[in-house]
């Protein structure tokens, strides 16, 4: 039978290949316990769970074991940039006191907090940490964010015209034009504002560079979109309301006049907006 040292570093190296982290495990002459040591990594209940499952598969008591997290600046900087891009308090003063310890809260409730969503998110976090010197605490990238907000890390990013592209259309628009809540929105969270308000701002700027121009352009088939989708539910209210007056026994002429139209006017409309609605499924 393989002594109980041999039994634990089989333990630990099974909970490393589970959990897809480094473990560096001491003994603890002190409280004669194995301190198991890990950075960024799956939350200490999530290793508690692992650590609790693969002791009863080799009769090891679990109190045996103490873990220990290390949450790096890299992961911090990535919840950072993750928390304010997601979240966004109703009085922009609320993040003066709580920001730094929601950043903190999210690293320790995130398994593997170093682990980026997506391109962006990734390079966000590197520029941050980056601006940080490479040093960093919850408190400082608070201060950080505070001050400049997740705008100032994209540099010229925007500026690079990519047609087709309606993220970057509405975000170097939203950089261009957005004014209050919108400028503030962005600044601070890369929130873009409505794409049609983004379109009606370029098509009314009259020296709107051809970059502009073409982020317009972009957005302007999601716009109209958009606007069929209302009208097409706008058709199936003025239908709803049309069959509802008409079941309440009301003539065609009464129709007519609700509509500025003659009485065969409003039937004839009621065709036409049940044919919209039967060819829209809406």
């Amino acid at each position: 039978m393989p002594s109980r040292s041999t039994q634990i570093h089989r333990l630990v190296s099974e909970l490393e290949k589970i959990t897809d982290v480094s473990i560096d495990a001491a003994y603890g002459e002190r409280g004669r316990l194995w301190n198991l040591h890990y950075s960024n990594g799956p939350t200490y209940t999530t290793m508690q769970a692992h650590l609790a499952k693969l002791a009863k598969k080799t009769g090891l008591d679990p109190a045996l074991f103490t873990l220990h997290r290390i949450v790096q600046d890299d992961a911090l900087s990535l919840q950072a940039v993750r928390y304010l891009r997601t979240t966004r308090a109703e009085d922009p003063y609320e993040y003066e006191s709580t920001l730094g310890w929601a950043i903190e809260q999210a690293a320790r409730d995130t398994d593997h907090p170093d682990r980026p969503l997506n391109d962006r998110e990734a390079v966000l976090a590197a520029r941050l940490l980056a601006a940080e010197n490479g040093y960093t605490t919850p408190r400082s990238l608070a201060d950080r964010l505070l001050r400049h907000g997740l705008a100032g890390l994209l540099a010229d990013d925007l500026d690079h015209s990519r047609p087709g592209d309606r993220t970057w259309a509405a975000e170097y628009l939203t950089a261009r034009y957005a004014q209050g809540d919108h400028r503030a929105a962005w600044q601070r969270h890369l929130h873009p504002m409505p794409a049609r308000d983004a379109l009606t701002a370029a098509t009314a700027d009259p020296d709107a560079p051809r970059t502009a121009r073409v982020a317009a352009l972009t957005l302007a088939p999601m716009v109209r979109a958009e606007l069929e989708a209302e009208l097409a539910d706008l058709d199936r209210l003025e239908l709803d309301l049309i069959t509802a007056v008409r079941a309440d026994k009301a003539a065609w002429s009464t129709v007519g006049d609700a509509l500025h139209v003659t009485k065969q006017g409003a039937s004839q409309r009621a065709d036409r907006l049940a044919g919209r609605v039967a060819s829209t499924g809406r």
